[in-house]
Order: structure tokens, then C-alpha cells, then sequence
């Protein structure tokens, strides 16, 4: 593996740092809270969700609103709870007449229709004046709450102006003139307000003359209107008139439409003008404040305000008309449930307390580190394990004596331990975690063993060289100081080229294919393998007879394209398998699907196989990557985290100080991009839009989806925050293994000991279920590890802001292996290649 490749891969890994934070994408404006409308003599409630406002008393949750309300009396119940919903006075259906001084409002007086609105939560249309001023005048005629509901009227304005009397003088008369035209109208706007793609309909002239109004003081819009523009029926002018070959029905989803105020000609001979209308959009909205109210109108309002669709109001009135009709207050006695009002209560929509998934994700990040560490230590383990089996079979056949003859002829064989060690870039071959494979057998076989096959037992005994070898022939990477300068320069600029070109498609494509040879070395083959040896069906690990080093080479001595072709293929690969070819062609067929779901679904992070997938390759390539690059001085490792510590902080907070948005690199590269620049109104309507993408992150992470929270996002942590400190708990293991390698060489029984010497034989035995043991620096420095990661995503909830993991998890780690080090008496050693690796690798590699 070359070095730029290798920094490329830290570089990538480095790419999110936001550890466990919450990212939700771009979709559309979240309904907040609930309505509860609990009709007479019905127990069970119809729940309505609604958007709330930005001003107002905020809403209870909804599972403390429940105990509470149960508990409390009328007069001390929470906002928004046991409400009856109520209409604005007859006067003032839109309840603008404040706002335009027409009236002044308060709990005694003002309201025409002289009914009491205590304990009332008022539905009004929205329009013709800010939702603030509704809420304020709502509050003054003594209300609890109010809930505004979308209008077709809302989307209509007069360009009102006060007359003018022919001396000059103005009249007061802004909005109460009735010779406003057609060309003082305000239409709606296109998308903001309709699509003529979801619904389109000319209506003609004589019928837009003599139905609609448009003109009507103040607000323009004449509520006689909806009448003609609302329903799927053919009262509906928009379904009576739709374009040609197209159902408005089908078409538009709100099953309403607004006249754009654009006019076409039919073409016909008498030239009749036909005026353009389109299906209208009816989502969920913000309740924005109002900048022009004065302070003290700000702090007047306290009553809770929300946000309903159209539609779910003309349920809600339905509803409501179809109780009030049957409550007629006669004597027939037909009144309905005894004449009891509709109940209605709105409370915050429930989140869960405690967020399970970011629990999830730590616990994901401590195991796969810890994983991945412990499997790069195995060579090592696989040698100690010969040895052991080699002490039980001498032990077996030749008794104490034996044993002895035996331990003398291991203690000769660590005679070699002071040579020195191959040359860091030195191509190794390792084993895998589980098994071992050797050459192929003079039938062409390829014989898979186990760890502990007594053949490798047997190979000790004799002295011979025992070599576990990959099923493939892996390249290791040492890194030294200069790889950790290397890697900061390179990491800077992959990140500056991706935040300024925006390549982020390209990062997907090489984690696709890079994770899907790492899911079949680390997972499928020692699978496959299994499966083949309980079935015992060797075929499958010989090598493919047409692809063997024989008839490559009598192909290429032939001649022709067919020969060239094969000992390509040879020299490339090697001999090939038919386990090979199954365990790479299940790795990429899953690799190629996961690609594909990144380019085509909107927002793949929800997909459940793709949010799997992902996590599965990363945790596969955090195990590839820590078995290939090692660290074997302390003194590295401090470099190359320290460096990446500075890294971190400069390219998360620094830079916002540098860009010309102030945006952060690292933030911005982590979210391909940032979140998305449009509005998320537009977002609802126009997700696939350019201005909505955005806000998804770059997959170098594992993620784990929220769960019960029904405003979506992850959890996430990056693979750089497994795999930079990964090397330093990648050292510690491997220094622990080779300690108690040499130790059983030397005839002892392999118990680490801490100290000026390293090993011992008579401390406390070796936990391998955790990796760690009395002694030992490996499970220290996963506890580190694990209390730094906490501490990271502990910050974030704190701070609501992302942090550098690095920031918490290299004080942690790097100063609890020094502090160990330097209490242990083993710093100088171990901070530039300890004597105890040095032998081992010596051992088991020669040199």
C-alpha cells in the first residue's frame, strides 16, 4: 500500500466528526403538535396534528398533558387543554378588524355577537392580517388559544390605497372603498401558492364574471368563492373545466385551485377569454411573528397558537356544524349527548427522554474499535496459541519430561528474538482473524485450517517457521512521523477540494466499492468458508482449473488473445477460487445496490438496508484498515493525534471565522455540502429540487436512526473517530500480544507483567473474552476510549452544536497509555519501537 493511499483512506475517515449528532434532511415543515377532539359520548379522541407557533405560550407534551389534566381542576389545567372550539364574531371572520382600527377588542366588549369566548380556543381562517394579530385579538375576547387554518382567501390581496377627492385631499377609506377593479388584485403566486402541474383548468369569461369576486373590501377574496373552487365534484370550476386529457380529481391532491389572474384566448372565432386556473397547495406553515407589533403586543400574547391544513379544517368544522345542528337547544328532546359541547385539547408532540440510538451508536463505536484492535493483534495470538497446543501435545505424548525437552527446544527458538525486525514497508503476510490458509496441496487444493489445527502445533515442535498466511497476500503499512505530516497535508487538501468542487457523488462511488471488498475479506469469506467446511465441499477453495498457474502458462506460451488474457488474470490475481468468486460477487452485488439506493432515493438515510449496509461496511473497513496500517512507537502515535487534535479544531471552528458565509469546512464537506439553501415550505413541495439537496452526510459513518422520534434523523459517528485512535488502541493490543509471546518463548506462561522487564508468568491469567487483563494496556485504553467518546456526545446535546471527537478522545487515550507507560516504567521503551514487538515480529517473520 503506498503512503498517499493510505493517507487518502485517514483522509476519508476524517471527513465526519461530528460524533452522534442529530442530522435530519430537508423535507417539510414538522407538525409539532396535536389536537385531541374528543366529541360527546364518543371515548375515544380524533387526533389532528398541527404546526405551532413561533410566538405564544408554549404547548405541553402530550403524556404530561394527559396526567395532568386528569389531576387538575378546570381552573388550573395546562395551556391548551379542555378547550371548546368557537368561531371569531360574525363581524370579524378573519379577526383583522383591530389591525385594520376598526374596533378594540377585550373580554367585555367589542364583539358583536355578545357571546363569551373563557375557555374557548377560536378557528379562524388565515388572511388579510399577520397570525400574531389574530392571536392578540383572539386573547383579548378573553380566548385560550386559537388555531388559524389554511384559506384559498389567504393567497388574495387588494393593492389597498386611500381614495382621493377631487381637491387632493385622502380619504380614510383604504379598506372600506367598493370601487376596487380587477386590476387591483393581488394574485397568488406560482409555486409558492399552486402548480398548474398538479391540476390545471381554464375557466371561462362569463362564468369568472358572474360567480367569483375578487374585489370585495378588505381582504379582496369573496368567501362565496370557495363554493366554486373547493370540492371533486363539478361545482368545482377547476373539475368542470380541466385541461384537456387531464383529471383535475386525480391530479390535485388538495382538491382545490386558485385563479393565477393569467387569461388565455381559446382561439375560437369569437376570441373568448378564458382565465387560467391551477390546483392549489395546502401544507403545513410556520406561524412567523410580526415585526411590526410593539414590544408590549409581543408580551401580550401568551395564549398557545397552532396551524391547521384546509383540509383537516373543513373536517374539524364538519364536525363542529354537524354537533351544533343536532345541540339545538329545542324541547324535542333530540338534543345530542344532552347538548354536551366538542372537547378539544392540544398538547407538543411526545419525543423520546433519552435518545436510544446515540446509546446505540456509542456502543457501536466502542466495539467495533475495540474489535478491530483486537483482531489486528492476531498473528501474534495464533503463534501463542501454536505454542500452547504444542506444550498439550508434547505434554500427551511424552508426559513431564517431555514437556520439559519441549519448553528447552521453545526457549532455543526465542534464541532469534534480538534480531532485528523487517523493514517497516516490508510486505507481510498476516492471518486472518479466524483462520489460517495454506498453499495449495499438490492435488491443488487449498486447504483451510483452523487456529487450532494441531498441524501448526507439530510445525512448532519441529522448528519449523510457522507463517499464517491471509487467503489473499495483504500489504502492511508502518507509519512513521512523516506519514503523520503527510496525512495533514493531504487530509487539508481532499477537504478543500471537495468543499470548493463539491465531488461528494465520487466519495459515495469509492466507499461503495472500497467497503465491498472489505465486507468480503472480513466477513464472507470466513462465512463462506464455514458453511464449505460443515458441508465438506472442498471444490469450492481449489483453485479454478482454467485460472492455475499451469494452463495460464501453457495459454500464454500458445499464444493468441485468449493466453494474454489468462496470464493477466494470473499475475494479477493469483489463483483464483470459486470461493473467491462467490465472496466477491455477493460483496459487490450488495455494494452496487447500497450505490444505487445513494443515487436514486431522496433520502436514503431512512432506507433500513442502506442504513444496515452502511454500518455493516464500515465496520468492515475500520477492521481492514487497523490490519493493515500499524503503529509500533508511541511516539508516532502522539504525533499523528496530536496532529489530527489541531486538525479538527482548526477545520470545525476556525474556519467559519475564514469563509465568506461562515461556514465550517468540516461542517459543510460532512453534509455534502451543508443543509439545504431553499425554505422548507419549498422543500415540501419541491423536494427533489436543487436548492433542497443537501443536509445528507457523506456515508464515512456508521448511523443509526432515531427511534420513536417522529421529527426522523441519526445518530451518527464517523469512522475517523474509530480508526485514528483505533492505531493507538491497535498498538496497545499488539504490545500486550507480543509480551506474552515472547513470554511463552521463553518458557513462561504467557502473563503480561508491566514493568522494566514486560513479561512475567506468574501474574493474574488473561481475560480474552475483553482483551485485557491485570497489567495489560489494552483494556485501559479501551476504557479511555470509551469515556472520551461518551464525553464527545455528551457535548453535543450539551453545546447543541457538533464537536471534533478528537477534542475528548485523544486526551484520553494518548494520556492514559502515556500515564501507564511512564508509572510502569516502560515509556522509554515503548515510545519508539518497544523491544517486546521488535522480538515477536522477528519470530514470526524473520529478519
Amino acid at each position: 500500500m503506498t503512503i498517499s493511499s493510505t493517507t487518502s483512506m485517514m483522509t476519508a475517515t476524517r471527513l465526519i466528526v461530528l460524533s452522534s449528532l442529530l442530522i435530519a434532511p430537508a423535507q417539510s415543515i414538522l407538525q409539532t403538535a396535536t389536537i385531541d377532539v374528543l366529541l360527546p359520548g364518543v371515548p375515544t379522541p380524533i387526533t389532528l396534528l398541527a404546526s405551532q407557533a413561533s410566538f405564544g405560550s408554549s404547548l405541553i407534551s402530550y403524556s404530561n398533558g394527559h396526567s395532568s389534566s386528569s389531576s387538575s381542576s378546570s381552573n388550573s389545567r395546562p395551556a391548551g387543554v379542555g378547550l371548546i372550539p368557537s368561531t371569531p364574531p360574525s363581524d370579524d371572520p378573519y379577526l383583522c378588524n383591530e389591525s385594520y382600527g376598526f374596533t378594540t377588542y377585550s373580554s367585555s366588549s367589542g364583539n358583536a355577537d355578545g357571546k363569551s369566548y373563557n375557555n374557548a380556543a377560536i378557528l379562524v381562517p388565515r388572511g388579510q392580517c399577520s397570525f400574531e394579530r389574530k392571536a392578540l385579538s383572539a386573547q383579548r375576547l378573553g380566548a385560550s388559544a386559537i388555531i388559524i387554518y389554511g384559506s384559498l382567501s389567504s393567497r388574495y390581496s387588494l393593492n389597498v390605497t386611500n381614495s382621493t377627492n377631487e381637491d387632493g385631499s385622502s380619504n380614510n377609506d383604504a379598506y372600506t372603498r367598493d370601487d376596487y377593479t380587477i386590476d387591483d388584485v393581488k394574485w397568488p403566486i406560482d409555486k409558492q401558492d399552486y402548480d398548474c402541474d398538479n391540476g390545471q383548468a381554464f375557466i371561462p369569461s362569463d362564468v369568472f364574471t358572474n360567480k367569483l369576486n375578487f374585489i370585495t373590501s378588505p381582504g379582496g377574496y369573496d368567501d362565496t368563492n370557495d363554493d366554486y373552487l373547493i370540492g371533486n365534484s363539478e361545482n368545482n370550476m377547476c373539475v368542470k373545466y380541466a385541461a384537456a386529457d387531464e383529471t383535475f380529481v386525480s391530479a390535485c391532491e388538495s382538491q382545490r385551485c386558485l385563479i393565477t389572474g393569467k387569461n388565455v384566448t381559446d382561439g375560437g372565432s369569437d376570441g373568448n377569454i378564458k382565465y387560467e386556473a391551477c390546483c392549489a397547495w395546502d401544507f403545513a406553515i410556520w406561524l412567523y411573528q410580526d415585526t411590526t407589533l410593539t414590544a408590549d403586543e409581543i408580551k401580550e400574547v401568551t395564549i398557545p397558537a397552532v396551524y391547521i391544513t384546509m383540509q383537516q379544517a373543513m373536517e374539524f368544522l364538519d364536525l363542529m356544524n354537524g354537533v351544533s345542528s343536532n345541540n339545538d337547544g329545542g324541547d324535542d328532546g333530540n338534543d345530542y349527548n344532552n347538548g354536551d359541547p366538542i372537547v378539544l385539547s392540544m398538547y407538543a408532540r411526545d419525543r423520546p427522554s433519552v435518545n436510544s440510538s446515540a446509546i446505540i451508536i456509542w456502543a457501536l463505536g466502542v466495539f467495533v474499535a475495540w474489535l478491530a484492535s483486537y483482531l489486528s493483534s492476531s498473528d501474534y495470538r495464533s503463534y501463542a496459541k501454536a505454542i500452547r497446543m504444542k506444550s498439550h501435545l508434547v505434554a500427551r505424548a511424552g508426559g513431564v519430561a517431555a514437556v520439559a525437552a519441549a519448553t528447552a527446544a521453545g526457549g532455543q527458538g526465542g534464541e532469534n528474538v534480538e534480531r532485528p525486525p523487517p523493514s517497516p514497508s516490508q510486505s507481510r503476510e498476516r492471518s486472518t482473524p479466524a483462520t489460517a490458509a495454506s498453499p495449495p496441496s499438490e492435488s491443488g487444493e487449498r486447504t483451510i485450517y483452523r487456529d487450532d489445527d494441531e498441524d501448526a502445533a507439530e510445525a512448532v515442535i519441529t522448528n519449523r517457521n510457522v507463517q499464517p498466511q491471509h487467503y489473499q497476500e495483504e500489504e502492511s503499512l508502518e507509519l512513521d512521523a512523516s506519514h503523520a505530516i503527510f496525512f495533514i497535508v493531504l487530509a487539508s487538501t481532499s477537504l478543500l477540494v471537495l468543499f470548493f468542487f463539491k465531488i461528494f457523488n465520487v466519495v459515495k462511488i469509492f466507499y461503495a466499492f472500497g467497503c465491498s471488498g472489505a465486507f468480503a475479506q472480513v466477513v464472507l469469506y470466513p462465512l463462506l468458508t464455514r458453511v464449505f467446511r460443515k458441508l465438506r465441499w472442498k471444490s469450492p477453495m481449489r483453485p479454478i482449473e482454467c485460472l492455475s498457474e499451469e494452463n495460464a502458462t501453457r495459454a500464454a506460451l500458445n499464444g493468441g488473445c485468449k493466453g494474454k488474457i489468462l496470464m493477466c488474470l494470473y499475475s494479477f490475481f493469483g489463483p483464483i477460487t470459486l470461493l473467491d468468486v462467490m465472496a466477491n460477487t455477493i460483496a459487490y452485488a450488495v455494494g452496487g445496490t447500497w450505490l444505487y439506493i445513494a443515487f436514486t432515493v431522496l433520502h436514503p438515510g431512512s432506507n433500513v438496508f442502506y442504513w444496515i449496509v452502511q454500518d455493516v461496511f464500515g465496520a468492515c473497513m475500520c477492521i481492514t484498515f487497523l490490519g493493515t496500517i500499524k503503529i509500533n512507537a508511541i511516539r508516532v502515535a502522539a504525533i499523528l493525534l496530536t496532529v489530527a487534535f489541531f486538525y479538527d479544531i482548526f477545520f470545525v471552528f476556525v474556519t467559519p471565522l475564514l469563509t465568506k458565509h461562515g461556514e465550517s469546512i468540516m461542517v459543510n464537506v460532512a453534509t455534502s455540502g451543508g443543509p439545504p439553501k431553499a425554505d422548507p415550505s419549498w422543500c415540501e413541495k419541491y423536494p427533489s429540487s436543487t436548492e433542497c439537496k443537501g443536509g445528507e452526510p457523506l456515508p464515512m459513518l456508521f448511523a443509526i436512526p432515531r427511534v420513536g422520534d417522529y421529527q426522523g434523523g441519526a445518530s451518527m459517528l464517523g469512522l475517523g473517530d474509530i480508526v485514528l485512535p483505533g492505531l493507538l488502541l491497535s498498538f496497545a493490543s499488539r504490545f500486550d500480544e507480543a509480551k506474552r509471546l515472547m513470554g511463552l518463548v521463553s518458557g513462561g506462561a504467557g502473563r503480561v507483567r508491566n514493568g522494566a522487564g514486560g513479561v512475567s508468568s506468574n501474574k493474574s491469567s488473561w481475560n480474552i473474552c475483553c482483551g485485557c487483563g491485570q497489567g495489560g494496556y489494552f483494556g485501559p485504553v479501551v476504557v479511555a476510549y470509551a469515556v472520551g467518546l461518551a464525553m464527545a456526545n455528551a457535548a453535543v446535546y450539551i453545546m447543541q452544536m457538533g464537536q471534533p471527537a478528537l477534542l475528548y478522545l485523544v486526551p484520553c487515550c494518548l494520556g492514559t497509555f502515556v500515564f501507564m507507560a511512564r508509572r510502569n516504567g516502560e515509556l522509554n521503551d515503548i515510545w519508539d519501537n518497544p523491544r517486546a514487538i521488535r522480538a515477536a515480529d522477528a519470530l514470526l517473520f524473520g529478519g
